[in-house]
């Protein structure tokens, strides 16, 4: 089984391995392999091997296709992937970091049994498998009025302006302190709310114009150039991908 499991904040595929162009997105991606280890490439342009590999936010990637499988999970660092692997930093140049001592094959299988099973539960299965890996010592309160902003951006279609002085801040002290508190540009989680959006609904089988519509692109076209920065394919080839049987759940 092949699929491609979509939550609101954490999507998982499960199967075939396949090969990306080299990218970087906003999520983080905890790469798996199952079968045998999986093999990533970053900006020094060396393959590397692992068993199991966190991908930190930004950080420019690609996955290489072979007989095995590998699950890929990607979490949204700002909220539920909050302060996973926090302690560990990534060698400059590299794709990812190796957690194979924290995440073995015990893990890996159990995450690729519940994934299998492919249910609406099977994201807080994962998450409780994962969880003892969130390091409580690291994690820090973030500013109440970004995290109010984080919260107003995810439901609603504020501008830059709006956001700030609902912050009650300046449009230039609101930038400063959305990056200070969450190291993002809040104009870089506004485009990933809206990609976010847009992936949605593409399960729902519309056309990747209304898709990017709908989800608060200005035009398809910028939707695609978007999508393919951010996953390495474009918004056509993840669609009809021979590889992605998707599952969409909704909360």
């Amino acid at each position: 089984m092949q699929t491609l499991c979509i939550w609101s904040d954490i999507a998982a595929y499960s199967g075939a391995s396949f090969s990306t162009e080299r990218h970087s997105h906003f999520l983080t991606q905890l790469c798996l392999g199952v079968d045998a280890p999986l093999r990533l490439r970053g900006r020094n342009g060396q393959w590397r091997e692992y068993e199991a590999a966190l991908v930190p936010s930004g950080i420019s990637h690609e996955t290489f296709k072979s007989p095995h499988r590998f699950i890929l999970i990607l979490f949204d660092p700002l909220t539920i992937g909050a302060n996973l692997f926090a302690e560990r930093v990534i060698v400059e140049g590299d794709p990812a970091i190796d957690v194979s001592d924290a995440v073995g094959a015990r893990e890996i299988q159990s995450i690729a049994e519940t994934l299998a099973k492919a249910t609406q539960r099977s994201k807080q299965e994962i998450l409780q498998i994962l969880h003892w890996h969130k390091k409580a010592a690291t994690e820090r309160s973030i500013d109440a009025r970004i995290a109010a902003s984080i919260e107003k951006i995810a439901s609603e279609n504020a501008s830059l302006a709006e956001l700030a002085k609902s912050a009650g801040l300046s449009l230039s002290r609101f930038r400063h302190l959305f990056r200070d508190e969450t190291g993002i540009a809040v104009s870089g989680y506004k485009v990933w709310t809206k990609t976010r959006k847009a992936i949605r609904l593409l399960g729902e089988r519309p056309e990747l114009a209304q898709a990017a519509y709908l989800g608060g692109f200005a035009d398809q076209a910028h939707f695609s150039r978007i999508f393919r920065r951010s996953f390495g394919m474009s918004p056509s080839q993840f669609k009809n991908h021979e590889a992605f049987q998707l599952k969409i759940f909704q909360e």
